[in-house]
């Protein structure tokens, strides 16, 4: 029995709605019924591929990603879930393709810049991941790992004052980040600034120390 057009539009975003707040099992349902009633399309593959990916199936959730981009080459998003899941996967060289490939379709997407950033700078692509993360900062001032991620590459390359500005940036923003205290201290152990950089890996090691007792009451 087909679904009725309003039908599909009624259960393709309760669907999203469901991944997002990781009820993948019902998600997992709601989709396979839709398919079963004609409703089949790259977006529900997407779904399925990213419902397969919470789940920790990630070989299911790259063949359901392959499915839409076959129905669909052009279709957004697969590229980015499917470079998600090699990230993941720590397959960098296949992540690198498929963000790459995805902004060739959506050049605005920040966040497959994001990762395609990230990417390059874990190959030491500096420069190029530099730019890109600049570009995210742009849309996304926010964003902190796009900071500190900005900000690590810049003491790396040699550029301390941008790093000391990028990380101090990402400290006021996420302020309860051992990561982002230990890189800020090594950029101002770099500056001379001795004081401030043993403060910032002092905290940096507390806060580690706080999330060892969470995780281990």
């Amino acid at each position: 029995v087909a679904a009725k057009p309003n039908e599909a539009a009624l259960y393709y975003p309760l669907a999203l709605s469901l991944i997002n707040e990781k009820k993948t099992d019902v998600a997992n349902q709601v989709i396979q019924q839709m398919i079963t009633r004609g409703q089949s399309s790259p977006q529900l593959h997407i779904l399925l591929g990213r419902a397969s990916y919470d789940q920790g199936d990630s070989a299911k959730a790259l063949e359901e990603l392959q499915l839409a981009l076959t129905l669909d080459s052009k279709v957004l998003l697969a590229h980015f879930y499917a470079g998600v899941v090699y990230l993941k996967l720590g397959k960098f060289d296949e992540a690198r393709k498929e963000f790459e490939a995805e902004l060739a379709l959506n050049p605005n997407d920040s966040q497959a810049k994001y990762d395609l950033g990230f990417v390059l700078l874990a190959a030491q692509e500096t420069q190029r991941g530099i730019s890109l993360m600049r570009e995210v900062i742009a849309v996304k001032p926010q964003l902190a790992d796009a900071h500190y991620e900005l900000g690590k590459a810049l003491l790396q390359s040699g550029d301390i004052k941008g790093a000391i500005q990028s990380l101090e940036t990402a400290v006021k923003l996420e302020p309860d980040k051992a990561h982002i205290h230990y890189q800020l201290g090594r950029a101002y152990l770099a500056a001379g600034r001795k004081s401030d950089g043993d403060g910032h890996i002092q905290i940096s090691k507390q806060l580690k120390e706080k999330e060892r007792t969470q995780s281990n009451p």
